[in-house]
């Protein structure tokens, strides 16, 4: 099976996109999962794990006495055939993609590139809490216009009364603003448009990777087997320089808005205060 540029720009675009990325020194920490376990981290069923199994393209796992494990090169190979379904790709064609490059460079170079490109961008796990809960955090800012927008951005998933929080910290940090009186509402229009703009920055540093990474080996089968080390570690350090350039961005902006908007507010003020003030200019 040849891999045409198109697939192989397709597996480039498959880095996971998200607003925050993690320390390369938690990347590769291993945990071992049980099938349940499993399909909760990949957000699919236990169903489709076996069938994933039956059609060959994802690995069985290993025994522990009559329990089997699944590890984390199971949960990157889950998000891999997630991402090419999306795509359009059938199991059968994802079974010979995966097949051919088993066959021209072995599975632990596969694995690592999958774990390159699929492994999650953030060391934060999923949260589940009650609903209850989340009422205690906003009070009656959550109305349900922002529960609804909260659940359209992805910041958590609605069963019955649990919620299931992508990102704690990040809800954490709207109840703090929150309890400084700002409309989480409001806070949400943010997050929306922040991630309009984030994803246009990621989707550029993903066609880096594509353009001067993957594109040189279009017209091959594969690339050859002493590269695709070479081209894992490129991606695992493509993490860790986006958030320092979007952290320093951040900073600068910031500062810019600071200046703009709070150092009009101050001059305001001091417009305001009585001429005899010691404060007055």
């Amino acid at each position: 099976m040849k891999m045409s540029e198109d697939t192989i720009n397709s597996i480039a675009q498959l880095l996971p996109q998200t607003n925050t990325t993690p320390n390369t020194s938690t990347i590769e920490h291993q945990r071992d999962y049980s099938v349940e376990e499993l399909a909760f981290a990949a957000n699919t069923t236990v169903r489709n794990i076996r069938a994933y199994q039956d059609r060959g393209v994802l690995p069985p796992p290993a025994l522990q006495g009559r329990k089997g494990v699944y590890n984390n090169s199971h949960l990157s190979r889950l998000r891999l055939i997630a991402n090419l379904l999306d795509r359009g790709y059938t199991l059968s064609s994802i079974r010979e993609l995966i097949s051919a490059l088993e066959e021209g460079i072995g599975l632990s170079e596969v694995l690592g590139i999958e774990s390159a490109l699929n492994s999650p961008w953030t060391n934060e796990a999923a949260t589940t809490i009650g609903m209850t809960e989340l009422v205690k955090m906003f009070g009656t800012k959550l109305t349900p216009s922002a529960i609804k927008t909260a659940h359209d951005l992805g910041l958590f998933s609605i069963s019955g009364t649990e919620l299931r929080v992508s990102s704690m910290s990040t809800l954490k940090v709207a109840e703090e603003l929150c309890a400084t009186g700002i409309p989480l509402d409001e806070l949400l229009d943010i997050l929306r448009m922040m991630r309009g703009n984030v994803q246009r920055v990621a989707n550029e540093f993903v066609k880096l990777v594509s353009r001067h990474v993957l594109e040189p080996y279009a017209e091959q089968k594969i690339p050859p087997p002493e590269e695709l080390p070479k081209i894992a570690a490129l991606i695992w350090k493509l993490r860790p320089l986006a958030e320092k350039v979007v952290d320093a961005e951040l900073g600068r902006s910031m500062e810019i808005a600071a200046s703009q908007f709070l150092a009009d507010t101050l001059e305001s003020i001091m417009d305001d205060l009585p001429k005899d003030s010691p404060y007055k200019r």
